[in-house]
């Protein structure tokens, strides 16, 4: 029997030694470790330590959301998991300890990931009602281009901006001044020259 441990950052600027540290404290003996979306379980490192588990291993999280963001991904790789005959327990979620056929635990783990699931689209719609408001009263400008007023970046926003006035194509513009496409839209869109 090992205690495994899998930890999982989104991105490659997120740290995960928090996880680290906890999952260590926790006893774990070999730790899985991914910087990737947890939207899929098409996860390389997930994917390994669920082909070298074995019967009576225990799987240790930091918490739920590290080993998925769906609902029913998480259900489905519980399942795979206890089809292997390995545990499954939470640092920070106190109440998930599958290590052990306990019925009362796996109803309280469905709960909540659907809870979980519930809040995460709960969060998403209201965001979105949020901007459909403010594009409504004018006052959503959409994501902060990375060029901002001030130095050598308004010299270089305006340069973009006189450029685009020109007729230089974006391609171009993209080339010239180094900054992505999507930045110079943002820029035009705020200065109200694109929409």
């Amino acid at each position: 029997m090992a205690v495994i441990g899998y930890a999982r950052v989104s991105s490659k600027e997120q740290n995960e030694a928090r996880q680290l540290k906890s999952l260590k404290d926790a006893g774990c003996e070999r730790i899985y470790t991914e910087k990737i979306s947890g939207a899929t379980t098409d996860r390389p490192e997930l994917q390994r330590m669920l082909d070298e588990l074995q019967p009576g291993d225990i799987i240790v999280i930091h918490e739920l959301s590290r080993l998925s963001r769906s609902t029913k991904d998480l259900i489905e790789l519980v399942e795979v998991i206890q089809s292997k005959g390995v545990g499954l327990r939470s640092i920070t979620d106190k109440w998930l300890d599958l290590s052990d056929d306990n019925p009362m635990s796996e109803l309280i783990f469905t709960i909540f990931s659907g809870l979980a699931q519930y809040e995460r689209r709960m969060i998403k719609q209201r965001q979105s009602e949020g901007v459909a408001i403010a594009k409504a009263k004018g006052k959503y400008k959409g994501r902060q281009t990375k060029l901002t007023k001030g130095g050598e970046e308004e010299v270089r926003m305006k340069a973009i901006i006189d450029a685009y006035k020109d007729g230089v194509s974006i391609a171009d513009i993209r080339k010239t001044y180094k900054v992505g496409t999507g930045t110079i839209y943002r820029l035009l869109e705020r200065e109200g020259i694109k929409r």
